[in-house]
């Protein structure tokens, strides 16, 4: 078969609406037309009469078997049709095919199952001149509100819905919150790929802000210090890092090591938040809920919306986990602090220009997430709401479980490196995919919830060389004059108050754990270090250390027996504590 045919074919059926358009398939029809070509030329050109034709047949029957074997156009010696007019016939019986005769047969029976079996397998193949994703923005939501911004982009009707990734089935409606997510040049291609594949992937929309204009993987970024003032860059060091970026004609990572990235990235980094809400606002600024986090924050998506359906956007609040710098609080950032419309269209919509009125403010502060909560209570009035443990700063490794973390839900977590986003993701969807397989309606993930799946497998009863950040309450050796520090010292209980235990628990690792025996659920685990002796009332994981000398060693333990006591004793977590959010 030509492939002229197989065009003609495939066209026609396309035309009836079946889907037989396989370029794939014509490329190996082509191929297999040329070679069947080639070996029936070989084969018939020193004996182009091989099959032996009967007495009874015609001149035009001739010529046909004679182009039979002239099938490849590259063929240049092909004899003329005269030539085969001369051709005399004996009159004898027809001879039986020859052995290449008979070879050339089956080879050409055998090419054309292949062909068959090849076309069923390439059937579902898309074509080459069709697009396998929709000309839509992937990150642009159908419905999302769209500002009338210079960076906005109308979404463009899709006669064709997209298909919906396995991973985001049953994800949670967004549509009413933009995540605006602050990283930097010098970290970004370490950090925003992974959110992108998992964090970020079944987002309608988000906004991404650096301190420099990048694109990863499609995504745009935008340089968040665009619009700073000259005076507050002139003769200002903190912008060492943003000049060498836009001097850098190779890849970031080669000229960073010019400098000190991760100080420079700190000190350039306050310049950004207020200038970030200003461009989010400007771009979206139709948005019920705005959520600011960092590049290693994670997002629990449908505990976020569960939570925010029960607050009123058009109340003025600022949430987050509170910090203090200089009895000012505000909301860490890292965690994420989450601000409703009515407080957006009051601090960004009613004072234009406001990034630039705190730009020369920041070069005498330390942080842009204590920048931003000042800016906000200056113009608005608007101060931050305590939404701790919700909005949380800490990582299923070192959240501290007990008491204070339990029946409460979670919709944030920081320091997330690549590895961990992603292990917590497959968690949650994996979570999510049972629940909905069992028939069961969604359920509120609480950090007792992430107790079982990340710590209660891993506890030991000790763990040499590691940190488990026990620091509530300190024994330290008190001989010799042995110099603490200050926060370490203002943890000790009065001597007068120690049990037998207690007074023997600065001496060794072995007395460390046996006073947090002692004390019932005020100690869950404990840390010995060189003389210093501290426990907690609360547990986590924490992390490895390197290995130092004997004196220097740092050695963690749990009481084991107690901690599953007490998590055998606690009620399920029916009802959820949410946070308290006041409004006006």
């Amino acid at each position: 078969m030509r492939p002229q045919s197989i065009l003609s074919i495939c066209g026609a059926r396309r035309a009836e609406g079946q889907n037989l358009v396989f370029p794939p398939l014509i490329s190996h029809a082509r191929s297999l037309y040329q070679s069947v070509s080639l070996v029936l030329w070989l084969f018939c050109l020193r004996d182009p009469f091989a099959f032996s034709p009967p007495t009874s047949l015609s001149q035009s029957d001739v010529l046909l078997s004679w182009r039979c074997c002239s099938l490849s156009p590259s063929v240049s010696r092909r004899r003329p049709i005269s030539m085969i007019s001369q051709h005399k016939y004996t009159g004898s019986p027809a001879r039986m095919p020859s052995r290449r005769s008979s070879v050339a047969i089956a080879f050409i029976a055998l090419s054309f199952l292949l062909l068959l079996y090849t076309s069923r397998r390439l059937g579902s193949w898309t074509p080459y001149n069709e697009p396998y994703h929709h000309e839509t923005d992937p990150h642009k939501s159908q419905h999302a509100p769209q500002g009338d911004g210079a960076h906005d982009t109308k979404p463009v009707p899709s006669t064709q819905a997209p298909a919906v990734d396995p991973l985001c089935e049953g994800f949670p409606d967004t549509s009413n919150i933009l995540l605006v997510m602050k990283t930097g040049a010098s970290e970004s291609f370490a950090r925003v790929p992974t959110q992108m594949m998992t964090m970020l992937k079944c987002l309608p929309d988000f906004l991404i802000f650096s301190d420099m204009d990048q694109n990863i993987g499609g995504q745009e970024i935008h340089d968040s210090l665009a619009t700073v003032q000259e005076a507050a860059q002139e003769d200002n060091s903190d912008f060492d890092l943003y000049r060498r970026q836009k001097w850098c004609e190779v890849d970031q990572e080669n000229c960073n090591k010019l400098g000190n990235p991760a100080r420079e990235g700190w000190n350039l980094d306050k310049y950004k938040n207020v200038h970030i809400a200003e461009k989010a606002y400007n771009m979206r600024p139709n948005y019920d809920w705005y959520l600011f986090v960092d590049a290693d924050t994670y997002v629990l998506w449908p505990n976020l919306v569960e939570w925010l359906k029960q607050l009123k956007p058009t109340k003025k609040v600022y949430l987050g986990s509170v910090t203090l710098i200089n009895n000012f609080s505000f909301g860490h950032g890292g965690s994420g602090y989450i601000v409703s419309k009515a407080t957006m269209d009051d601090f960004i919509g009613n004072n234009p220009g406001v990034g630039n009125q705190y730009d020369m403010r920041a070069k005498r502060e330390c942080c842009g997430d204590y920048i931003f909560a000042l800016a906000l209570k200056d113009k608005t009035e608007v101060g931050v709401q305590q939404m701790w443990p919700t909005i949380n700063g800490e990582k299923p490794a070192t959240l501290p479980f007990g008491p204070s973390h339990w029946c409460h839900p979670i919709v944030t977590m920081h320091h997330m490196n690549a590895e961990e986003i992603n292990t917590f993701w497959h968690f949650e969807r994996k979570r999510y995919h049972r629940l909905a397989q069992s028939g069961k309606k969604t359920e509120t993930l609480v950090i007792r919830d992430i107790f079982d799946e990340f710590l209660a497998p891993k506890l030991n009863e000790t763990r040499e060389d590691w940190d488990n950040n026990a620091d509530n309450r300190f024994y330290l050796d008190q001989s010799n004059d042995r110099k603490w520090e200050d926060w370490m010292t203002n943890r000790m209980k009065k001597q007068d108050q120690y049990n037998e235990h207690e007074k023997k628990a600065h001496e060794s690792f072995e007395a460390c754990g046996a006073a947090c025996k002692s004390l019932g659920n005020e100690c869950f685990m404990y840390r010995y270090k060189d003389g210093a002796c501290s426990i907690s009332n609360s547990f986590q994981l924490g992390k490895p250390l390197k290995k130092g000398a004997d004196k220097d060693r740092t050695m963690s333990g749990w009481d084991v027996e107690k901690i599953k006591k007490w998590v055998a004793d606690q009620p399920a977590c029916d009802k959820i504590r949410w946070p308290e959010v006041k409004t006006n």
